[in-house]
């Protein structure tokens, strides 16, 4: 999940700051500026998985109550108060993963996760927040509501049928892959293999591939597109860049020096769809970056 910390003031810059160290994501302090606040929420709103913003609730809501648009595609959105006493899952909780991120920054922060959910509350499972762990789209999205309910009064759920029919839709994985020259499709297979394993998730479920067109030519990545019988997109630096503006992506000078733009296994990746969700950000191995992405 990638996530945007969002803090107002100095204090607030401090806690950002620990949280983004123990559990990640990218900070952005605004100050007590509504105007420059409402343009970033704007801008970062369904661009980033999770939005964590250090303020007052109610501050909160208003920020965001133009842009929320449904359960099954507004991102995660948690609210923490400057003392680092409460952490509250506050918008999608289970598709976005907003109550698994609460329980996972009070923990790091030694904090109170606040989830309100009901299922959640009674210590149950949720058939939508099973679903976005693995990946399946959950449609029609008022069968979620009978089906929870249906678990929440202990009653029996089965696979196949029932009165109220839920259809998981499996996601495509596309796997953006950024690598050193030279690198052999073995280490690149491995890199995306332990990229899978970290979200619990067979190889097999990646079915593209995508990089910068730098690597249009680069033995191993291309072999192992073949050798899976996947297609692997390429794009243009300036592809790239467009994606890097407007998901706020963070760049690596290294990287820029390299291929002459500062991020290509998330932007790549971003760029073979229209929406998305990261399954998992960038992430390094030895000679190879990889980020995966749920197509939404």
């Amino acid at each position: 999940m990638r996530t945007a910390i969002i803090s107002l003031t100095a204090e607030g810059a401090k806690l950002a700051a620990k949280i983004s160290a123990k559990v990640g994501g990218q900070t952005f302090a605004k100050g007590k500026d509504y105007s420059k606040l409402a343009e970033l929420v704007a801008e970062v709103f369904g661009k980033f998985d999770g939005l964590i913003f250090i303020c007052a609730a109610g501050i909160v809501v208003r920020m965001i109550a133009p842009h929320i648009v449904d359960k099954l595609s507004d991102p995660a959105v948690l609210v923490v108060d400057e003392r680092g006493q409460n952490v509250i899952s506050l918008l999608s909780g289970h598709v976005g993963r907003a109550n698994e991120l609460t329980v996972e920054i009070a923990k790091a922060i030694e904090a109170n996760p606040v989830i309100t959910t009901a299922t959640d509350v009674e210590g149950k499972f949720s058939v939508d927040a099973i679903a976005s762990r693995l990946g399946l789209v959950p449609e029609p999205k008022e069968a979620i509501k009978a089906i929870n309910a249906a678990i929440l009064r202990g009653e029996e759920i089965f696979v196949t049928a029932g009165e109220a029919r839920l259809n998981l839709i499996p996601q495509n994985l596309i796997a953006g892959v950024g690598c050193r020259r030279g690198t052999s499709s073995l280490k690149i297979f491995e890199a995306i293999e332990r990229a899978c394993a970290m979200i619990h998730q067979p190889i097999e479920r990646v079915k593209l591939l995508a990089s910068v067109d730098a690597k249009k030519n680069e033995v191993g990545l291309v072999s192992l597109a073949e050798a899976m019988g996947l297609e692997i997109k390429f794009f243009s630096g300036a592809e790239l860049q467009k994606k890097i503006d407007e998901y706020k992506l963070e760049e690596s000078k290294f990287v820029t020096r390299s291929v002459g733009v500062g991020n290509v296994c998330e932007a790549a990746a971003l760029c073979c769809v229209e929406e998305a969700r990261f399954a998992l950000p960038k992430t390094a191995f030895k000679g190879v970056t990889v980020a995966l992405l749920w197509e939404k």
